[in-house]
């Protein structure tokens, strides 16, 4: 039984139990937040299930693809993560990128000030992402009038 097929018998023991997911992870043992993991994998389409399960990937890399609300970013994130064999920290942050990536691109049409405060979020998610990879990153801001400076420093060794 793999990831999915878990994931449905959980989904539809709720459904003919008439239980909530409390009541389940309690009946087996595990928590409250395990049950609801397992269960948000049936949001990934019928063809992610059968690539994610061909391709060997394990239940943490096909979580993080659920943090990609587009199919086509996931398929894109999917297929690095099987022909590279990344790992799923490897595989987070990948997600990750092609969420600021998404997140610049809604820029467009928005006026300065929202831009400016995307940009640092942006940024800060990046410095963020470097450190869960275990690269020592951190940010200064300062101000001069109307002028704003970023200074990242990112430490190699």
């Amino acid at each position: 039984m793999n990831m999915f097929d878990e994931a449905r018998a959980m989904s539809g023991t709720l459904l003919l139990c008439k239980i909530t997911q409390r009541e389940l992870a309690e009946r087996l043992g595990v928590s409250q937040s395990y049950v609801a993991n397992k269960i948000r994998l049936l949001s990934l389409s019928p063809d992610m299930e059968k690539k994610i399960t061909e391709g060997g990937v394990s239940e943490r890399h096909a979580r993080a693809l659920l943090a990609l609300e587009d199919e086509g970013a996931r398929r894109e994130v999917l297929e690095k993560v099987i022909s590279r064999g990344l790992t799923v920290r490897e595989c987070e942050a990948l997600v990750e990128v092609r969420r600021t990536e998404h997140s610049a691109k809604r820029i467009e049409g928005k006026g300065r000030g929202d831009g400016i405060d995307v940009f640092c979020r942006a940024i800060r998610e990046g410095v963020e992402m470097l450190s869960s990879l275990g690269v020592e990153a951190r940010t200064r801001t300062s101000r001069d009038g109307d002028k704003m400076y970023i200074t990242v420093c990112i430490c190699d060794g």
